[in-house]
């Protein structure tokens, strides 16, 4: 190899290694850092800030006009119980806003110490188009549980050591971010749909 091709690929590859440590940085940066959340005046439910499935960051306002529906829980999810409601709410929204523009499922992992952007990206994936992937430290995940009430619950699991338990209802938040309702989570897809529509269709609040 010539002088020049040295130089050439000793370049590339401290670009390279720049890239990698920007990536590195910016997740543990997104992990470790959160603002002060904003309930918008709703009883529960409101603002937050996650890292999502590409490492990059996501917040509530990054959906605004669209509803919302905020599910807490973990890919190691206790009693398997996060797949099913995240596909039969993914096919109730598709009853509902066949066009699939109209809403988005916003899934917050309580593990990131496991769940980290490409285990959020293939669970997602491996879900619907529909369902978003974030998590954020512990302790803004603690912050923003307590503002969408949802329990954190950490559980004993005979494969995965331990597992996450997920929240008993998907948070309803209209395109404005104001707080809807709730829908429990163990329903069945015709029960999530007749909700989903029995929502919507209530007037707005008063702001």
């Amino acid at each position: 190899m010539t002088p020049a091709g040295k130089r050439i690929t000793l370049i590339s590859v401290g670009i390279l290694a720049l890239a990698g440590a920007g990536g590195f940085l910016a997740t543990n940066l997104a992990l470790r850092h959160s603002i002060t959340l904003n309930s918008y005046g709703n009883p529960v439910g409101g603002s937050f800030r996650l890292m999502d499935a590409t490492t990059g960051t996501m917040t509530d306002k990054s959906f605004q006009g669209r509803w919302m529906l905020v599910l807490f829980g973990a890919t190691h999810c206790a009693e398997d119980a996060c797949t099913p409601a995240l596909r039969a709410m993914s096919a109730a929204m598709d009853e509902v806003d066949p066009g699939k523009r109209k809403m988005v499922i916003i899934f917050v992992s309580l593990d990131p110490d496991r769940d980290d952007a490409e285990r959020l990206r293939q669970y997602g994936e491996g879900i619907s188009p529909r369902v978003v992937a974030g998590t954020a430290a512990p302790f803004a995940l603690a912050d923003l549980a307590r503002e969408y009430h949802a329990p954190v619950e950490k559980t004993s699991d005979p494969e995965w050591d331990y597992a996450m338990r997920m929240s008993p209802h998907f948070v309803v938040m209209d395109p404005q971010t104001h707080y809807r309702g709730t829908i429990e989570a163990n329903t069945d897809q015709q029960g999530m749909a007749a909700s989903l529509r029995q929502i919507m269709a209530a007037d707005a609040p008063t702001p």
